[in-house]
């Protein structure tokens, strides 16, 4: 019998089988979308379409129960709540309450929309681990630039600082999307979220998904730029962590080791999708963040390609990829340091 195989028969403590991925991990990771609707536009939304599509369908409070019972039975410990924006969802602290008691750890990801409302966050701030606030420049002229609102930079960063005051041990972390508009400006908005008082800083480069995928060209930050800016942005982070997503390894420099590649989860995803005559709200797995990434030529040759899922392959498409530095060495030695 394969180690594989054995990992596979596993069962949990209450008798149930959990999923077990190609390399022997644990799905212990659920990501729920909640709602369809945001009232921001941002330029880069890889969930646009989708928004659109489904805005239609309803996320029942049924649905979501059996979801997060089905799950916690399987071994899924933590549950990300996403949208549209997850928290105008209207029994979104039953949502919290009920993960809360399957033993969940919780999370969301969110533009602040309720949680700057000060008796809606002292609700939610006891059943809720942490938020990822999405701030994407240092100032409201940047920021509502790229999510089509105005207010919504003052929007965010109220209901993060309202958070911190109300529960000073919270886990307030940031998502910042890159892009050329905002790439230059990335320490500023790095050394800014930081002193707002949060505690990782994911640093995500522009996806080519739904909007981000409609204006990639106009959006898409060109790998030499990248290898000049994010190497400069953890010194600018303060005590917070920085990890990088959807960035190849060899473009962050002695930070290797702050790659969202290597501090992934696998996760499943449960949203509507689209089947034969009908739609399903279902989910996705994923045991690697290797979603529309692809390897190149200069990836062959280094001893990173085992753990960097390299570039987007949109890019791969319309761009060279000359600025790509195969690494030589291995993997193990990007370990000697880390900002945590």
């Amino acid at each position: 019998m394969t180690k594989l195989s054995q990992v596979s028969e596993m069962e949990l403590e209450d008798g149930s089988v959990p999923w077990i991925g190609p390399h022997g991990q644990c799905m212990e990771r659920l990501e729920l979308h909640l709602t369809y609707t945001c009232p921001e536009r941002c330029v880069f939304c890889s969930e646009e379409h989708r928004m659109r599509s489904y805005k239609k369908f309803p996320v029942t409070w049924g649905r979501v129960a059996t979801i997060l019972r089905t799950h916690a039975e399987r071994g899924v410990k933590a549950v990300h709540l996403t949208g549209g924006e997850p928290t105008i969802y209207p029994r979104f602290i039953e949502v919290l309450e009920l993960s809360k008691k399957l033993g969940m750890r919780t999370s969301v990801g969110t533009i602040g929309t309720m949680l700057r409302r000060k008796k809606f966050a002292e609700e939610a701030l006891p059943l809720l681990d942490e938020a990822l606030f999405s701030i994407h420049g240092p100032s409201a002229e940047m920021h509502d630039k790229l999510t089509g609102r105005p207010g919504s930079f003052a929007q965010v960063t109220e209901a993060l600082s309202l958070c911190k005051e109300l529960k000073p041990e919270f886990n307030a972390f940031v998502n910042t999307v890159i892009t050329k508009d905002n790439i230059h400006l990335l320490p500023d908005t790095v050394a800014l979220v930081a002193d707002l008082g949060a505690s990782l800083i994911v640093v995500s480069n522009t996806t080519p998904e739904g909007l981000g995928e409609d204006h990639y060209e106009q959006l898409a930050v060109p790998l030499p730029v990248l290898a000049d800016v994010l190497p400069t942005v953890p010194e600018r982070a303060g005590d917070a962590i920085v990890r990088f997503f959807g960035v190849p390894m060899c473009l962050l420099g002695k930070h290797a080791t702050l790659s969202n590649d290597l501090h992934w989860d696998p996760r499943v995803t449960v949203e509507w999708q689209s089947a034969p005559g009908k739609v399903a709200f279902t989910g996705i797995y994923s045991w690697a963040p290797d979603r529309r990434r692809v390897h190149t030529n200069q990836c062959t040759k280094c001893d990173l390609k085992q753990v960097c899922s390299g570039v987007f392959d949109k890019y791969q498409d319309l761009w060279p990829t000359d600025a790509l530095v195969p690494q030589g060495g291995g993997p193990t030695s990007t370990h000697s340091g880390t900002n945590s």
